[in-house]
């Protein structure tokens, strides 16, 4: 997609087929991505960016069987825990419906890897990643929270804060982090960069 996305469309089209909540926050995730590249510096495309930061949730409202119907029948290449947890499969299966309208290769690599991150989800990703978790309707983190990590020097080092943050309300409730998750932290604490 050379030419430049439509997101008043895109909106339309969000509003009618998700609930109020979560159109709201698709709103708020796609103002979220722009501001982090603003203020880290990033230089990313704006209109993909608020594209990616809205259709990020596309099929989230899905049920697990619409979900786990679409990966089989369309052979999505799956992390061990999004099939274990079919509700983490809205983001490859919102990735894929997104890639099939020939939405460019960035925003659809982007979306994809949202929910449990992946060294291989690039800045843009990297970026919408953080958005989900940051964006200020979120109920997790209150406004002196979300201040405080945006004090973090650079993407990198606010990605840890909230994998961070995210791995001690995993053991709270007596879980772990994806591999995929683990892979990306020790990436980042080796210092790469996305």
């Amino acid at each position: 997609m050379s030419r430049t996305i439509d997101c008043t469309a895109l909106e339309a089209e969000l509003r009618g087929t998700l609930s109020t909540k979560r159109f709201q926050h698709s709103l708020s995730v796609s103002q979220t991505c722009v501001d982090l590249s603003q203020q880290y510096q990033e230089h990313l495309d704006e209109n993909l960016l608020r594209a990616c930061g809205l259709m990020h949730d596309m099929a989230r409202e899905w049920t697990d069987d619409q979900l786990l119907t679409f990966a089989h029948e369309h052979a999505l290449d799956l992390e061990a825990e999004e099939w274990e947890y079919p509700v983490l499969l809205h983001a490859p299966v919102a990735a894929e419906l997104l890639a099939q309208r020939d939405f460019p290769t960035e925003l659809c690599l982007a979306v994809r890897h949202h929910s449990l991150g992946s060294k291989n989800m690039g800045r843009m990703g990297l970026v919408l990643y953080l958005a989900d978790y940051l964006e200020p309707n979120r109920s997790h983190l209150d406004a002196q929270l979300r201040a405080e990590l945006l004090k973090a020097p650079s993407l990198e080092g606010l990605c840890l804060k909230v994998m961070e943050m995210e791995g001690e309300y995993l053991r709270k409730k007596g879980k772990k982090s994806s591999e995929v998750s683990q892979s990306l932290r020790q990436f980042l604490d080796a210092g790469g960069r996305l």
